[in-house]
């Protein structure tokens, strides 16, 4: 009779110690551990606009295992630390997680804003991640540069005028101010005169620009390249791009 009671109490610890390691086992694997983080880079780009406002360019990274509570991701940026969110002062988060972008446009030059990644909650909260500080206090005048191509045919042509074309292929860094045309009836454009393109609003963009030259002689060859200007007054113009192009 007393082993039979021993035989009992051992099945029953048995049975009791299994069911203990079973619950924990099963908490484990019906509570996983919901894991936000985004990763602001402190590394920034920057473009200066023909206005004198700067482009921000940042990049991060999130990873996130309750995607379906997150309704938006972006970015905040302000001049105060721990800045939040607000209606005008986020831009979106595009791009795979690993490597996320967003562009804040038209900011104050000669500040310091302070930007981090953000979830937005479908209940309304705000997740946010590291901060960051990036200087709108800068200077391209070593790094910009233009790509200028002039179109072999101008746009129109008669006997006294003339509205050659230039191609903008490239901008890096900083909107010019100006651009335009310089002209003269010797090849290598000495005692050459200028004139502006009209009517522009806005940066150079990657476009095509035009502008009439009036005042010409009749049947007369005239030299032709673009040029350039920028806010600190220095000019560039499209070296080797030369036309020729002759009134009618």
């Amino acid at each position: 009779m007393k082993t039979m009671k021993n035989v009992l109490r051992t099945v029953l610890c048995l049975t009791i110690l299994t069911s203990t390691i079973s619950c924990s086992n099963d908490d484990d694997g019906t509570t996983p551990a919901i894991q936000k983080s985004f990763t602001t880079n402190a590394d920034t780009d920057f473009f200066i606009n023909s206005d004198g406002t700067v482009n921000l360019t940042v990049s991060g990274a999130f990873q996130d295992t309750s995607s379906s509570n997150v309704t938006s991701r972006g970015f905040v940026y302000g001049t105060s630390s721990n800045t939040e969110v607000s209606d005008t002062n986020t831009v979106g988060a595009s791009g795979p997680q690993d490597s996320v972008t967003g562009n804040i446009l038209n900011l104050s030059s000669g500040e310091t804003y302070y930007i981090r990644g953000y979830f937005e909650m479908s209940d309304g909260s705000y997740f946010y991640g590291n901060e960051i500080q990036a200087s709108t206090d800068v200077d391209a005048s070593s790094t910009r540069s233009i790509v200028l191509g002039m179109e072999p045919n101008p746009f129109f042509v008669s006997t006294t005028e003339l509205t050659p074309q230039v191609n903008v292929t490239e901008v890096t860094k900083e909107s010019p101010t100006e651009i335009g045309f310089e002209y003269s009836l010797n090849d290598d454009l000495s005692d050459s005169t200028t004139v502006m393109v009209s009517g522009i609003t806005g940066n150079i963009t990657l476009s095509s620009y035009q502008e009439v030259i009036s005042g010409l002689t009749s049947s007369t060859t005239y030299y032709i390249r673009s040029y350039v200007k920028y806010a600190d007054g220095t000019s560039t113009d499209g070296g080797a791009s030369i036309v020729a192009h002759t009134t009618n």
